[in-house]
């Protein structure tokens, strides 16, 4: 019997660096460790634990550089999957002398180290200048990691939903929210004359004041909701019209799911990560700087209020984008090409 490859997953989770990495590279590898033996370091404070135990994962959630080293050193794995941003080069060059490098990650200061890397959509980043080959790039919607929290809402359950005159909406700004994006869009919303249900979804490592979410709403005609999610997020969203995102593979889950989604970016170089779903009519931006962004939000809020029809076109659309399954492809491709590598 061939032995199993050993898989080592690097990525980064932390109240600064926030957890996406960290639920997508966790999704992939869930797929893996029946065939694999995996090894997860997430490269933090710890704050992703909570999204780790309990997984049938051997895992650090609270690893500096240094120890990320000595677990590759000592796990000498035959595949190493990447999410994150950054990694010293020399860390890179080292992984890729040894081992099939792969990158999960569509914004990496490593990219050209690289073997083989997945990217969740057809639109390419403006900045990517590689080599040829190198790496190996797949790209496209059927790449999209959903988690298997996250569940189709059925066309019916959004009619229902949808044709309440109060809009429900949801608010995600991440698992760890860093820079309270959440409290600046809910001082924004405070300024609509309609009447709205809020949701507020605050991640496992958000570590701002409930009380000034809930104090920013005094006086405001708005019901809102605050939520500690994890997995749980989806369950609430099948109650919600609309969610506003920070523009990160949530948006790719909220399109699988089938609820329409308002995106703020954080700058416009970031705006390839969601054009293929604008251009789809999954999602829209709301602007190319947060700024900008909370500027226009509640101008697409309130048009999107008075046109439900669009809300429905909208979830019909992203229902037909994603079909679940990007993270069993990426394991399976994976797997082959370490095989086709090796002979």
């Amino acid at each position: 019997m061939t032995a199993q490859p050993r898989i080592l997953f690097l990525c980064r989770g932390s109240l600064h660096d926030g957890l996406g990495h960290v639920t997508r590279s966790r999704t992939v590898a869930q797929r893996l460790a029946g065939r694999a033996e995996v090894k997860f370091i997430v490269i933090g404070d710890g704050c992703a634990e909570p999204l780790l135990a309990g997984r049938a994962l051997d895992f650090i959630a609270d690893a500096d550089v240094g120890t990320a080293r000595v677990w590759f050193r000592e796990f000498a794995p035959a595949i190493v999957v990447l999410d994150l941003l950054t990694l010293e080069r020399d860390f890179c060059r080292a992984i890729a002398a040894s081992a099939l490098a792969v990158g999960l990650s569509p914004i990496f200061d490593g990219m050209e180290e690289l073997a083989l890397c997945f990217h969740r959509t057809a639109q390419l980043g403006p900045d990517w200048h590689f080599a040829p080959g190198r790496p190996e790039l797949r790209a496209g919607l059927e790449y999209a990691v959903v988690s298997s929290h996250t569940t189709r809402i059925p066309e019916l359950v959004f009619e229902h939903h949808a044709s309440d005159p109060t809009l429900s909406i949801a608010i995600s700004m991440g698992g760890t929210d860093a820079a309270n994006k959440t409290l600046r869009v809910l001082e924004r919303l405070k300024e609509l004359p309609q009447r709205l249900l809020i949701w507020l979804l605050l991640g496992e490592g958000y570590g701002h004041s409930y009380q000034a979410l809930v104090d920013t709403m005094r006086g405001s005609r708005h019901e809102i909701i605050l939520a500690k999610t994890n997995d749980s997020m989806w369950r609430i969203l099948h109650l919600c019209s609309l969610v506003v995102l920070a523009a990160g593979t949530t948006t790719y889950e909220a399109a699988f799911a089938g609820i329409p989604s308002i995106n703020l970016l954080e700058n416009g170089r970031s705006y390839f990560l969601i054009e293929e779903l604008v251009a789809k009519g999954a999602a829209l931006c709301a602007g190319h700087s947060f700024d900008e962004s909370l500027g226009a939000l509640n101008g697409l809020i309130a048009g999107l209020d008075a046109d439900r029809p669009r809300l429905r076109a909208m979830h019909r659309a992203a229902q037909t984008l994603i079909d679940g399954q990007g993270a069993d492809r990426i394991a399976a491709e994976i797997l082959a090409f370490q095989a086709a590598r090796t002979g």
